[in-house]
């Protein structure tokens, strides 16, 4: 059985290697086609090109945008983690 699949991204075929992801992949592709074609409709270029430069430049604000999300919630946690052993080990202490 082979693992490629085919997708279409803003109207290109692609063949891609998916292995057992490949419901995911088609997925990702959805979503990769998706942005780029809000895009191309937004800024009315013709340039598939410059179309995929912004597509990749919007998927990595979101993915950064999540990151930072993710770092604060962690260093919440991470204070509040340290918060509670100080108190337990003055609560064993006394």
């Amino acid at each position: 059985m082979s693992d490629l699949i085919e997708v279409r991204i803003h109207g290109q075929l692609f063949r891609l290697r998916a292995g057992t992801e490949k419901d995911h992949v088609r997925e990702l592709a959805a979503y990769v086609d998706d942005v780029m074609d809000k895009i191309s409709r937004q800024s009315g270029s013709p340039s598939v090109e410059r179309t995929a430069i912004l597509a990749a430049l919007n998927v990595t604000d979101t993915l950064f945008q999540l990151q930072r999300r993710v770092d604060s919630s962690n260093h919440a946690v991470d204070e509040r983690i340290t918060r509670l052993v100080a108190l337990s080990d003055r609560l064993l202490e006394g």
